[in-house]
This record gives structure tokens, sequence and C-alpha cells, in this order.
């Protein structure tokens, strides 16, 4: 299912266009590691064309929901775009991240221009939209270990490269990061990790994720 989802093709095709034709409009940003991203536009889509970033909801006691990774080609600001509205998201770098910032206005006349655009910021949100509604099926459906398993499963094929038969995510993430992002705890993830690894399913490198066997990965969402 995950492969029809997130198809390999059209999502490079949508980060090609945030790079190549949209980012060229906007004004140029650059921000450091652990790097809180604050806008002052009253509407805008950015454009990460360097680096990676996490979108993540917290509560009044600081604890934190991460939602999902952005990479190089990926944007954010678009849902308030067009409802016209904020959403309460922390939009916080994980490495040295360069983004292009396109204001509303600029915005409104290139889709007037380029009506066929659109085509790319509905597969931006309507993806999103799918990481979402996959994280809370998880949370309410599956345990924790399965829902690791899901979860570094559908990683790989949202963001991986593919080296010497192995699939490699590419955002580095620490164990908290993934235990932010499945709700569970971190010591859960170290846990599933260490017997993933000992299975041969996976290895962990510079905080990378190498995926030695997609097949067997995929079993242990329904064996765990």
């Amino acid at each position: 299912m995950y492969k029809e989802l997130f198809d390999e093709e059209k999502q490079n095709k949508m980060r090609n266009f945030f790079i190549n034709d949209f980012a060229p409009l906007g004004n140029v940003y650059n921000y450091s590691k652990n790097e809180v991203i604050n806008i002052n536009e009253d509407s805008f889509v950015a454009v990460v064309t360097r680096g990676r970033v996490k979108h993540s909801l917290y509560d009044t006691n600081g604890g934190e929901k991460l939602l999902y990774f952005l990479k190089s080609g990926e944007i954010f600001g678009e849902v308030d775009y067009f409802t016209g509205s904020k959403l309460s998201l922390i939009v916080k770098t994980m490495e040295p991240t360069t983004i292009s910032v396109v204001p509303g206005n600029i915005l409104d006349e290139f889709l007037i221009s380029k009506p066929m655009a659109y085509r790319y910021f509905i597969h931006s949100i309507s993806r999103k939209y799918r990481i979402s509604i996959f994280q809370i099926s998880d949370m309410l459906f599956s345990s924790s270990n399965p829902r690791i398993a899901d979860t570094i499963y559908r990683l790989a094929l949202q963001d991986l490269t593919y080296v010497d038969g192995n699939y490699i995510i590419n955002t580095a993430m620490t164990h908290q990061d993934l235990a932010d992002l499945i709700g569970c705890s971190r010591v859960t993830v170290t846990r599933t990790l260490k017997r993933l690894k000992t299975e041969g399913v996976i290895d962990v490198k510079n905080k990378k994720i190498i995926i030695k066997d997609l097949d067997k990965l995929k079993s242990h969402i329904e064996t765990f």
C-alpha cells in the first residue's frame, strides 16, 4: 500500500518542481541546526532547499508530538495559505538548513499564471494528510513494537536511498526523534531497534537507519 501512496517518481517530480520552478521566487534564509524557524509573513509558502526540518505539536508542559520530517524540495505553509488560518506547529531544523520563503501575494500571481502548479501543492497537502492518518491509525490500533516497524517501513518509502542492496533512510534520527514520531517511549524504541538489528533486518550508522531486508521488516509489522 505504501509504495503506491508514496510513489517515488511522483515525489521526485514534486520536489524538483518546488526547487527549480517555485523556490527562485522567494527570499532565502539560512538556519543552524536545532533552530526554530519563525517567518514574519502573514501568508507564505516556504521551500526547504537544503537540509531537513521537522514539524511538531507541543503541549503546555513541553511535550512533543512529531508529525513529519521535510527535506530538500518539500514545503510548509501551504495549508495555512489555502485555508487562510494558522496551525500551531513548530518548525525546527535538524541540520544546517536553507529555505526560500515565497510571500502569499507572489504565490497568488504564480498560480494564476501557472494553474497546473496546483497539482504539486495538492500532492504536498495530501501526502502530509496521509502521513498523519497513518500515525493516528498506528497509535489507535497497533501496539508499540509493530508501530515502530511500520513507521520505519513507511519512512523508507518516503525518504530513501538504495545503496549496495540496502535501503537507507536519509533523515538522521535519534531514538527520541523516533519516539516522538511514533508516540511511545525512547526505551521501547531502543529495545525494538536492538531486536531488529540482532535479526539482521536493520542497521544504524550515524543516526541513519539502514534497512537490510525490507520484506522481513514488512513482515514484522504483523508478527511483532
